[in-house]
């Protein structure tokens, strides 16, 4: 069994990174992000559908263009291929991030 608590893994994040591997495995994988104000989150896709919850904070996801606003307690599900970036960060922006299969493995 893996457990963590998402606000101990934030702590854990390097200052020159914006996330950190919490969990792997062959089918899945997580992810701890933190973005505060003032951080850039450019415009990217994954090769695997993505879980994001949002543990705290407040910001912006863009989505092929389509901007919507995101705060503690929204759930996104992205699937593979899809463009996306977080914006406009109010203070500190914690999300969970899952990834399935577990990210990188489609490469």
């Amino acid at each position: 069994m893996d457990s963590l608590h998402v606000n101990d893994v934030a702590d854990d994040i390097p200052d020159d990174e914006d996330s950190i591997e919490a969990i792997r495995a062959e089918s899945v994988s997580l992810e701890v992000m933190q973005f505060e104000a003032g951080d850039e989150d450019p415009m990217h896709a994954h090769r695997e559908d993505e879980i994001y919850v949002v543990d705290s904070g407040a910001g912006k996801i863009n989505v092929d263009g389509d901007t919507t606003e995101v705060s503690e307690g929204d759930v996104i599900h992205l699937e593979p291929g899809t463009d996306h970036q977080f914006l406009d960060f109010e203070d500190e922006l914690v999300m969970t991030v899952l990834y399935a299969p577990a990210k990188g493995s489609n490469e």
